[in-house]
């Protein structure tokens, strides 16, 4: 399930690559300053949507080395617990696999 901030960036990135489009194709069929115009503004919408990725790039890498690190701490205070887990899981993963 996509979170909010993932649906508000994916709406944002379309529209603004949309707008670029459509820019785009109006260029081609205008010509001198028109064009010029047009191109301009196709290349602030592509801009504009890689700031909003590099915006969620740079939120979700530092939420996940804040995970990371959670995790990092929660092996270090508690090993025999995460060997206990890591073996659970690796044994329902390996029944999983034996099934097929």
């Amino acid at each position: 399930m996509e979170n909010k901030i993932e649906a508000v960036v994916r709406e944002n990135v379309d529209t603004a690559l949309e707008q670029a489009d459509e820019f785009l194709k109006q260029a081609s069929a205008a010509t001198g300053e028109e064009a010029k115009e047009l191109q301009a503004k196709a290349k602030e919408c592509l801009a504009r949507a890689s700031r909003n990725m590099k915006s969620f790039y740079d939120k979700t890498s530092e939420e996940g080395r804040e995970i990371a690190s959670e995790v990092n701490d929660c092996v270090r205070s508690n090993p025999w617990r995460a060997v206990g887990i890591a073996a659970v899981g690796g044994l329902l993963l390996g029944l999983l696999v034996a099934r097929k």
